[in-house]
This record gives C-alpha cells, sequence and structure tokens, in this order.
C-alpha cells in the first residue's frame, strides 16, 4: 500500500468512525469548522458520506457556498440530517491532498460529488 492509499484510508476510517453528533453541524458562518487546510465530508445522519473535499482554508470554502449544499437542498434532505467532519491536514499531506482526495472518492463514490463532476 502507498502512502497516499495508506493516507486515505485513515482518512476515511475517520470519516467513519467520528458519531455523527461529534461532526460540525450546518450553520451560516460555521464557526466550529477548522479555518486550516484539510479534507472534509458531508456526512448524513443514515446515508453516510454525501461528498468529499479538500480546503486550503476549510470553513472559508464553506462560507463561501457549496455545491453539494445545494443538491442536498434540492433533494429536501433535513439540514438537521447533514454535518460536516474534517480533518486539518499536516504540511506533507496536504502536498498530497489532491490525489488523497480522489483515492477517497473512487473509494467510497459519494453521490454529490459524482453529480458535480456531471456538471462541470
Amino acid at each position: 500500500m502507498d502512502l497516499i492509499e495508506t493516507e486515505a484510508s485513515r482518512l476515511l476510517e475517520i470519516f467513519a468512525t467520528t458519531s455523527f453528533l461529534d461532526c460540525h453541524p450546518l450553520t451560516r458562518e460555521f464557526l466550529t469548522v477548522p479555518a486550516r487546510p484539510g479534507i472534509y465530508g458531508f456526512r448524513h445522519m443514515d446515508e453516510e458520506l454525501l461528498y468529499i473535499g479538500k480546503a486550503g482554508d476549510i470553513r472559508q470554502r464553506l462560507r463561501g457556498g457549496h455545491k453539494a449544499l445545494g443538491w442536498a437542498f434540492i433533494d429536501r434532505l433535513d439540514p438537521d440530517a447533514v454535518r460536516i467532519v474534517a480533518v486539518v491536514l499536516g504540511y506533507q499531506a496536504w502536498l498530497q491532498s489532491l490525489e488523497i482526495e480522489a483515492r477517497m472518492i473512487q473509494t467510497v463514490r459519494p453521490r454529490y460529488n459524482s453529480r458535480i463532476r456531471q456538471l462541470e
């Protein structure tokens, strides 16, 4: 297993084992979400991961609007049933974050990642 696959697996394990209640709630300002580089995901209470993404500042990325949240609204998902799981990455992992994110998406295939890619 290479380093990217190892890190992707480690992050997916964190995403899967973090209690839904320990994830960050959807709010206007996302004040509980880290304002640091990392990988984040939108989790549904029942449906697991809806979307995986990366950002140099996770909080700013979410404050700027997000297509995945738009899809959740259109799909009439209860906002209280969707939360954000976020993992801050160190410098070395951040340098490989594009590949790590891609491996995570390939492994889990979140439904909103595929919708967004189809639109672009």
